[in-house]
């Protein structure tokens, strides 16, 4: 039940700045990612002949060569040509692009805040096709602004996330040594964190496919700052603010300018969900599910898992009454499927009914029948036993009632 309830988390990369007095600032002022995403392989890239690398996901990745658009949505035009332009360091090693744009969809959505503690975060990858238009899918605090210096790695540090890659201090063979009783005081006094959130933030380390005797980049643009008293031993890591080679030498395998991408991996995405109709049929002696999105799917074959879960108002799950429509323990209904690469799907568009998801009456809960419950719409990819999380609606409600 605690795995699957990871697994319906919705992913998201969630970088954070904390500002403070000048005094603490080397201590606790981090840009970085508190990473709540789906159980997840992660793949490591032998990317130079030094043996540096980073991390970055695969299954999250754009299509190589591929035009991003990107819209600021709000801010000063001053504020707006320094995000265009550090962006654009990205162009210089990856074969991809950023265009900005001021109207029209797009795939990347920054929102500019000042002075709210929001602090800065950006969706991993392709997971910002999620979002629904209207909503960013960046967040930058401008007090992070405060010198060139950190206004480039902010920037830089977030649209590297945004194209997929992730934090390098999470490597597996990082082999730092966390002085963790001391940074769980820290941080709950100085950023509220529990430990949970320290946890995922800095300890929580990713499986690591191959590596191919790679060490890790401590000059990468996607490491956090560490502190002596952080760890153990007083190792230290200092602020980067540039692109590290080891960064360029990555950023060039996943993106190549020149040849095949490596590590191809399924790389599916779900874009223009509108809405999950539910529907009780009396006839069939149950409710039935019927999402409406689109399916595109890259890269190799995969299976694929569309899930209708069921939770009540403050969202704790329920079970099925049998074990035949549990779906990895909880209370829905699923439908699985292997997709090829190359595939582009309109599923329940257009006003027809191509993909139901259906469960009988007497799987329901007796609990939750007459209830107000509420029901969410999930799809997966399966590969290699990993689950990716590919989409997560927002719930809406599901009377049970007969």
């Amino acid at each position: 039940m605690k795995k699957i309830k990871q697994l319906l988390v919705l992913g998201l990369a969630i970088c954070f700045t904390t500002t403070i007095s000048a005094q603490q600032k080397q201590q606790f002022t981090k840009v970085g990612c508190a990473t709540v995403e789906p159980i997840q392989q992660v793949f490591a890239f032998d990317t130079t002949e030094t043996g540096k690398r980073g991390m970055a996901d695969n299954y999250y990745l754009w299509d190589n060569g591929k035009t991003l658009y990107v819209k600021i949505m709000n801010g000063s035009q001053r504020y707006k040509d320094m995000i265009k332009r550090y962006a654009k360091e990205w162009e210089k090693y990856a074969n991809i692009k950023f265009q900005f744009v001021e109207v029209g969809p797009s795939h990347i959505r920054v929102i500019l805040t000042g002075n709210d503690g929001g602090g800065n975060y950006s969706k991993l990858g392709t997971m910002a096709l999620m979002v629904p238009q209207e909503e960013h899918t960046m967040h930058l605090d401008t007090t992070s602004f405060s010198t060139q210096e950190y206004t480039y790695t902010c920037i830089v540090h977030e649209f590297g996330h945004a194209i997929g890659l992730m934090h390098e201090h999470m490597s597996p063979i990082s082999g730092i040594k966390w002085d963790k009783n001391r940074i769980y005081a820290a941080y709950k006094l100085n950023q509220g964190w529990d430990k949970d959130m320290v946890d995922a933030q800095l300890f929580k380390k990713y499986n690591v496919s191959y590596a191919n005797g790679t060490k890790y980049d401590a000059k990468s643009i996607m490491h956090y700052p560490i502190s002596r008293w952080e760890t153990l031993d007083g190792y230290h890591v200092d602020w980067n603010y540039s692109i590290s080679e080891g960064d360029k030498a990555l950023v060039s395998a996943l993106y190549p300018k020149k040849g095949e991408r490596q590590n191809e991996v399924p790389r599916f995405t779900i874009s223009s969900f509108t809405n999950m109709q539910i529907e009780r049929n009396d006839a069939k002696e149950g409710v039935c599910f019927y999402p409406s999105f689109t399916i595109n799917t890259a890269g190799k074959s995969g299976r694929v898992y569309y899930l209708a879960v069921f939770t009540d108002e403050k969202g704790n799950m329920f079970e099925t009454a049998s074990n035949d429509y549990k779906v990895f323990g909880v209370s829905g209904t699923s439908k699985t499927t292997v997709l090829n690469a190359g595939e582009k799907i309109e599923v329940n568009k257009g006003g027809k009914k191509n993909m139901e998801l259906f469960i009988p009456y007497s799987e329901i809960p007796e609990k939750i029948r007459n209830k107000n419950i509420r029901a969410s719409f999930y799809v997966f990819l399966e590969d290699n036993g990993e689950m990716k999380l590919l989409y997560a609606s927002k719930s809406v409600p599901c009377n049970m009632a007969r």
